[in-house]
């Protein structure tokens, strides 16, 4: 698995835009005020259960697009086992990063696309984040990173769930069929992925609500907030047009009103064809 992050181009000519992928590395941050002083590099010295990098210089980094397991009923050890994994890859070692956020967050982490480690004699390296959800290690989050990584990122959890790698070997993080009432019981508050057919759109004031099933606060719904739905809109899509297809979404499980899940950015629903999941997702439906 060490040889999968092949080289570094710390030195490539320019940033990864989106419509490049997730492949290019940043190039240095220039000390004298000049280049991309987003980018860095540095070394890693611990890594922790929320997969979070702790550089030697104190920077601590939240590495994009990943969402880090948690302790299940089968496995509480799964978060450490993550942990450790990544750590033999990368603790000691130089890493490549893009900082996306102007500021850390209240918890000290900069929120960074992230690229390990140095070895100049391969060809350029895809980024951390998709490396270690290849590898079952995280599951995909969409945040900062999605718009380039998305599609990256979404085929690479697809061929590690279709393996059942790390994680996905676990039953407790299997895809939640959206009829599957008794599955969402025990996973209240928690980042759920859950599948299943739309079978109406409802538009109100101040929400729009894809329905999986005809009995509100029993079956399984999506909510988008009316200020969200201009995202989606800009996005080029109609959230009319789900209805009818089956989708996955992904996002904190609200069980107060019945099972639902809020979405606020097209980036949190896959359109899925059956049999391709191992293909990568579809894009969600446009207008």
């Amino acid at each position: 698995m060490r040889a999968f992050f092949g080289a570094l181009a710390l030195g490539c000519a320019s940033v990864a835009r989106a419509d490049e992928g997730c492949a290019s590395a940043p190039p240095p941050a220039d000390p004298g005020g000049r280049g991309d002083l987003a980018a860095g590099t540095g070394r890693v010295k611990t890594v922790s259960k929320r997969l979070e990098l702790a550089l030697e210089d104190g920077r601590l980094l939240k590495v994009s697009g990943l969402d880090p397991p948690r302790p299940t009923p089968d496995n509480p050890d799964l978060d450490i086992d993550s942990s450790v994994k990544l750590a033999g890859w990368l603790v000691g070692k130089d890493v490549a990063f893009r900082v996306l956020a102007a500021r850390p967050d209240r918890w000290g982490r900069l929120a960074a696309e992230v690229f390990a480690p140095l070895d100049v004699s391969t060809s350029p390296a895809r980024p951390l984040a998709q490396a270690a959800i290849e590898a079952g290690l995280a599951r995909f989050e969409p945040d900062v990173a999605a718009p380039p990584c998305r599609t990256e990122l979404l085929a690479a959890e697809a061929r590690a769930r279709a393996a059942a790698l790390g994680l996905w070997a676990d039953p407790y993080y299997a895809v939640i069929a959206a009829g599957d009432h008794g599955a969402f019981a025990e996973k209240a508050g928690t980042s759920v992925i859950v599948e299943g057919r739309v079978i109406g759109v409802d538009q109100g004031a101040y929400r729009t609500t894809l329905l999986f099933g005809p009995r509100r606060g029993w079956d399984f719904s999506v909510t988008i907030l009316q200020r969200n739905t201009k995202i989606f809109t800009a996005a080029g899509l109609d959230l009319n047009s789900f209805k009818g297809r089956t989708i996955r979404v992904r996002g904190l499980l609200d069980m107060r009103f019945g099972p639902q899940v809020e979405v606020s950015s097209p980036d949190e629903i896959e359109a899925i064809t059956k049999g391709k999941d191992e293909a990568g997702p579809e894009s969600a439906p446009r207008r």
